[in-house]
């Protein structure tokens, strides 16, 4: 909701759980979208992620190429930014930092996926 309310059009919600009408039920590992479908990934759930490596993987497969995933964490140090940025393999860093989100702090991590593969 809080991405359509930003302007981003078309925003697709997916989750285990299904919330009608914004966000529907989908395996975050095993994405019901096409290659390359979407120009942004954003997750917020990637360390609670059964396997994160296959959802980093997912992600990238549906993000257009020069497209953005973005991760949201608990706050974390660089070694551990670098840890999540290592599972997005077809894709180069643009920028992380810590904010405090709904009085909770957080690292935001953001990637470009790369144009060639």
């Amino acid at each position: 909701m809080t991405l359509s309310k930003m302007g981003l059009k078309n925003v697709i919600g997916v989750e285990l759980i299904e919330s009608l009408p914004l966000v529907s039920r989908a395996n975050p590992h095993n994405l019901p979208f096409f290659d390359r479908a979407f120009d942004v990934a954003f997750t917020g759930h990637l360390m609670a992620a059964l396997y994160p490596l296959r959802n980093a993987k997912e992600m990238e497969r549906t993000v257009r190429k020069g497209g953005v995933c973005v991760v949201v964490v608990d706050e974390c140090g660089e070694e551990e930014v670098n840890e999540i940025f290592r599972l997005f393999r077809r894709s180069r860093l643009l920028s992380s930092c810590d904010f405090t989100l709904n009085g909770r702090r957080v690292a935001r991590i953001i990637m470009r996926k790369k144009t060639s593969d």
